[in-house]
């Protein structure tokens, strides 16, 4: 993937704290003794390669971490299993990772998925943080589940505010019917409405439909001067084919979603153009990170969510520092902090650097490849940076121009 370093747009956003109130399971922990044990449940055969990406950045976090020395007197063990993209197949899965014991578990890949497995992984003692999971569904659902990645409600606002600055007044949203598809397009919905911009057709599909005209015939009806696609990229194919080379929509009013920005196998024109925010580091940070993964696996082709599935396996380990103990509850109950909990923290941007501080005694403030994390009283994040992507003739996105 191409990036450029020039001309890029960058916004950063904070959540104001909230209350929340959870549950989870009290019965069993894995052991604090021990290894630090990470455990990831990623798609490596789904989502045409999306996952791959984050499954390197939990190996390369883990590696530095234990170049660095590792968490408390040991060297963190690390295993992955395979999410696929059936939430019964990841529960078998998660098994796995509940078996051999782990403390951490990052991970799952999409929003869905977490809400279907969240409770086998917590009522194990495990704490679960996702570099992924943007739906605002999982806020607060559960005190053992974090995430280092912004929630849909705040990208919703950018996307908003994108149309409105192309001069749109009327928009359609297309959507995934799921956890994460249903919250934002809620978002979106309130969004474009605080905009001025009136929704005037809201469209889902299934992800086991393999046929979207109905969705696209009701958008085209409708007339809307905007279209926002609520899709993962391994579905959004056929209605950007059909949105822009059918219908005649071009980039100027076609917005797509974080999960939309991916690799396609059509026709490179008709991709050129089109825009969407990433939550993520600033291009220079991410294209050295990118080649650090690359240099690892040659073959990676998506890197979104990437940094911020990096930055889950730092912070817990960081947390695992500041609270002696690699239990997971004992993690959970230092997540907030070692991410910028403690006023006067001092500020740090690697493992190494960050738990030399913790060695000596000094509260911190970890800010990753991601930017800032700051989690809320709810383990969602509170500081997030933004890109604006758009994808080239070549069929590939980079930072906007």
């Amino acid at each position: 993937m191409a990036f450029v370093s020039r001309g890029f747009m960058t916004v950063t956003v904070a959540l104001a704290l909230t209350a929340c109130s959870s549950t989870t399971g009290e019965d069993a922990a894995p052991a604090a003794s021990g290894p630090l044990k990470i455990g990831s449940i990623l798609p490596h055969t789904a989502y045409a390669g999306a996952g791959e990406g984050l499954v390197s950045a939990v190996d390369l976090a883990v590696a530095d971490i234990n170049d660095a020395g590792g968490v408390n007197g040991g060297k963190v063990e690390v295993k992955q299993v395979d999410s696929t993209d059936n939430n019964d197949t990841a529960s078998q899965a998660v098994d796995q990772l509940v078996t051999w014991g782990s403390n951490v578990v990052i991970g799952a890949y999409g929003s869905g998925m977490s809400g279907a497995i969240i409770g086998k992984i917590t009522d194990s003692g495990a704490v679960q943080v996702s570099g992924s999971n943007t739906s605002s569904s999982l806020t607060g659902i559960n005190k053992l589940y974090f995430r280092t990645a912004p929630t849909d409600a705040l990208e919703a606002a950018k996307l908003a505010d994108l149309a409105v600055q192309d001069g749109h007044g009327t928009a359609a949203i297309i959507a995934q019917n799921d956890a994460w598809g249903q919250a934002f397009q809620k978002s979106l919905v309130d969004s474009l409405d605080a905009a001025g911009v009136d929704v005037v057709a809201q469209q889902q599909f299934n992800t086991t439909d393999t046929d979207y005209s109905a969705q696209i015939d009701a958008v085209v009806a409708a007339k809307p001067e905007s279209v926002f696609l609520l899709a993962y990229a391994s579905y959004a194919g056929s209605m950007i084919e059909s949105l822009v080379g059918t219908h005649g929509f071009t980039s100027k009013n076609v917005y797509l979603s974080n999960s939309t920005l991916g690799e396609y196998t059509i026709k490179p024109a008709l991709l050129t153009g089109l825009r969407g925010f990433l939550a993520g580091p600033d291009p220079q940070v991410e294209a050295d990170f990118e080649t650090r993964l690359k240099a690892a696996n040659g073959g990676l082709k998506s890197f979104a969510y990437a940094a911020s599935t990096y930055d889950a396996v730092v912070v817990s380990a960081l947390a695992a520092i500041a609270a002696k103990s690699n239990d997971g509850k004992a993690i959970a109950a230092r997540m907030t902090e070692v991410s910028g909990g403690v006023a006067g923290a001092t500020k740090c941007t690697t493992f190494k650097e960050c738990a030399g501080l913790l060695g000596q005694g000094k509260a911190i403030d970890y800010d990753g490849l991601s930017g800032g994390l700051a989690f809320n009283a709810q383990n969602d994040v509170t500081e997030t940076a933004y890109q604006l992507y758009a994808y080239g003739a070549d069929g590939k996105y980079a930072v906007a121009q």
